[in-house]
């Protein structure tokens, strides 16, 4: 068992550290495009924790950047609320006074919320609005304060109960964040209800509409550029706590990516990365809250891999 063991996390190891270099490779050789009328910025952290982030401040007052990735499925802190493949992307304003807004999307799994009358699933993709200010100072230290909107359009057929149907998925998410060097700190916090969740007690016997605001989440994460291969090395650890339900846990990630371009008849196409990101999780609180209604287990460890591009 312990050989069996050993070798599964060398062969996770090896897909990790050679994902990257596969990806960009195989996409870098697909042949000819049209040259790109300008190089875009440099791609900005990747939305499998669903953080978004501002972009580098522009020479010009306003900048507008597009994105556009395919994942293996969506993680979102230690959560694959996709049930397989999932298509993301999104559009982000920047000013150069540090305010910045957007909007995300991402298809997720129908039966995460489960049903609404045992047919038809709930909602089937999520739509992130959000807007906030960032600054980064002459002493490196930097700050990033957010508001962010999840917004699940057929998000009221999610609840099986007649006494809480209609209620929503959508939530509203603030958060504060400082960051230094390789370093970032985010403190996360939920004023309305947990994505509709309604409040129970230990025994999950005794349910109460709504008053499942207070939610709470954590995260430590380190981003470096490694000085051999192009690599960027992404670590993070984080804990979500989610007040009158049974959702507190722990998660942490580890993954690898690269920057590539793709070859035209001008000036290279930029913009795309190409990466792995290890997930997993601990200090489950209850494992049957992270269950699907078909019985899917949303919070094993897992390995997703992903391409994407912004311009």
């Amino acid at each position: 068992m312990k050989t069996s063991s050993w070798l599964l996390n060398r062969q996770v190891l090896n897909a990790l550290c050679v994902a990257p270099f596969l990806l960009s490779s195989a996409f870098a050789n697909a042949g000819e495009a049209a040259p790109a009328e300008a190089a875009p910025a440099e791609p900005t952290a990747d939305h499998l924790d669903r953080t978004h982030t501002a972009p580098a401040e522009p020479t010009s007052p306003h900048t507008f950047t597009f994105n556009l990735g395919a994942y293996t499925q969506y993680m979102f802190r230690g959560v694959a609320l996709s049930d397989g493949p999932a298509l993301q992307g999104g559009a982000d304003y920047a000013h150069s006074s540090g305010f910045y807004a957007g909007t995300w999307f991402s298809n997720i799994d129908k039966e995460f919320f489960g049903h609404g009358d045992g047919s038809s699933g709930g909602a089937r993709y999520e739509i992130d609005i959000y807007a906030g200010w960032a600054k980064t100072f002459e002493s490196g230290l930097g700050v990033n304060f957010l508001g962010n909107y999840y917004w699940y359009p057929e998000g009221e057929k999610s609840f099986r109960s007649a006494a809480f149907k209609g209620q929503k998925q959508d939530v509203f998410e603030v958060s504060a964040a400082l960051s230094y060097k390789w370093f970032t700190y985010t403190f996360y916090y939920i004023p309305t209800d947990y994505y509709g969740g309604n409040r129970t007690d230990n025994t999950l016997t005794q349910i109460k509409k709504g008053d499942t605001d207070g939610a709470t989440y954590q995260e430590l994460k380190f981003n470096y550029t490694l000085p051999f291969a192009d690599l960027n090395l992404l670590a993070k650890v984080g804990y979500q706590k989610t007040p009158g339900l049974e959702g507190d846990q722990g998660d942490w990630a580890i993954g690898l990516n690269r920057n590539f371009s793709l070859p035209s008849s001008g000036k290279p196409i930029e913009g795309f990365n190409a990466g792995a990101v290890l997930t997993g999780t601990f200090d489950v609180e209850n494992e049957l809250f992270y269950n699907t209604f078909d019985g899917r287990d949303t919070n094993q460890g897992t390995i997703t891999f992903f391409v994407k591009r912004t311009w």
